[in-house]
């Protein structure tokens, strides 16, 4: 079944807004086993609208039209599909009860031309809104399949979650699939080692999605029935298993969790604490583990010792130190970890300092980042690294990388290898 997405959205086509609707739910409909082969996006104009959407009845069996079920003028998904399916809107006294029951439970104003997010095409079914008050549908024309979402991804996301457990059916045969997260190598490196293998044929896919700071590997395979099954299950656990071999001290799980969340659930069941002293990188690598729930028993203390005064005195950093060899040097690092663990006993405790850019302070290129990690007091790791980019990308990826770092050296390439 070839399934289409189309997001509806001025703000998107002139860049005000970024539009993760799309890869959220394509995500989501490869994870079930369907085949994203379009996506396109059009502005708020009822005739470009109108135009995806007889595009998409050539060439689609399944689509979804993103966005565009607000009260406002402007919001004309349902007219636009309305007209290409040549279809009349009906207006639902029950869903309009619905709206203003969910306007007032949030104390939002209702008008008169909310009565549009009551209106269907019909024969469509609703698909509630407990997030809003822009109700989606779906609706059978023929051999084809339409779903209509709200674009807010608040409301958005749930609803394409709903979707997927109630409404759509599952694809003929059995679907593989797995998702590796690795870290610490690049998407050309990694893709190049996989080809080099020869590991995929007729049966089995692989393809890498770069993302910042990492990739992820995505297997698939498709058994259509009894009949091939078990040649397909066995083609697809053995390019599984030799991934996992070329990449074992790259892989940090599997698509479910982020680096951050596996992270900070791996020092959490083993009791285990962390603590930062963060020059160059301004507090981000504290952010990346307080950003993930339950970080509170994890992390002990944090310091931004962005100055030499501060490295000094809140970390016992020697001037002599810092004269010698340079703020931005392994041997300041070293100490900035060693004093931080004098404060804080954790397990792990980890300094950096560097340069961001684009400006220098110091004599060192723009990306020099030195970082150490001790673990019980003990130095594990020390390194100098030049990362590339922006001054935000180079603060990002540089935590990433040693964040990334102290847990693969954890794994010692276990779960590559399980």
């Amino acid at each position: 079944m070839i399934s289409e997405i189309i997001t509806i959205g001025t703000e998107i086509l002139i860049g005000s807004i970024l539009n993760t609707n799309g890869p959220y739910l394509s995500r989501k409909l490869t994870d079930f086993g369907y085949d994203v082969f379009y996506h396109a996006s059009v502005r708020d104009r009822y005739e470009d609208i109108r135009d995806a959407i007889e595009t998409a009845l050539t060439r689609s069996d399944l689509i979804f039209l993103c966005g565009g079920l607000g009260p406002t003028q402007d919001d004309m998904t349902k007219q636009a599909l309305a007209h290409a399916l040549n279809i009349d809107l009906y207006f639902d006294e029950e869903e309009w009860r619905n709206i203003r029951d969910i306007a007032m439970a949030h104390a939002r104003t209702i008008t008169d031309n909310n009565k549009r997010q009551a209106e269907f095409p019909k024969g469509a079914v609703v698909i509630p809104n407990d997030k809003g008050t822009a109700p989606g549908c779906k609706l059978n024309y023929g051999e084809k399949v339409f779903y209509l979402l709200p674009g807010p991804p608040r409301e958005f996301e749930p609803m394409v979650d709903l979707i997927i457990d109630r409404y759509l059916e599952k694809t003929t045969g059995e679907n593989f699939i797995e998702s590796l997260r690795l870290v610490n190598i690049g998407e050309s490196n990694c893709e190049d080692i996989f080809r080099k293998e020869k590991i995929e044929n007729d049966i089995v896919q692989i393809n890498t999605f770069a993302k910042t700071g990492e990739v992820e590997i995505k297997i698939m395979a498709h058994s259509e029935g009894e009949e091939d099954y078990e040649e397909t299950k066995r083609a697809f656990d053995e390019a599984v298993e030799k991934v996992k071999s070329l990449f074992a001290y790259h892989i940090y799980g599997n698509g479910e969790k982020n680096l951050f969340e596996t992270l900070v659930q791996y020092l959490a069941s083993r009791n285990m604490t962390i603590s930062f002293a963060e020059s160059v990188t301004g507090g981000l690598l504290a952010h990346m583990i307080t950003s993930v729930p339950g970080s509170a028993d994890v992390i002990k203390e944090s310091y931004i010792t962005y100055s030499d005064q501060a490295k000094i005195a809140l970390l016992d950093v020697s001037a002599d130190t810092i004269l010698d060899k340079g703020v931005v040097s392994s041997e300041v690092a070293a100490e900035m970890s060693r004093g931080l663990y004098a404060r804080t006993k954790a397990t792990f405790c980890i300094s950096t300092t560097g340069e961001a850019g684009p400006d220098t302070a110091t004599d060192r290129e723009a990306g020099t980042v030195c970082y150490s990690i001790r673990k019980n007091g003990r130095e594990v790791d020390a390194e100098e690294k030049i990362f590339r980019g922006d001054r935000n990308t180079i603060q990002f990826r540089s935590a990433k990388n040693i964040l990334a770092t102290v847990l693969l050296q954890e794994l010692g390439g276990e779960y590559g290898r399980e």
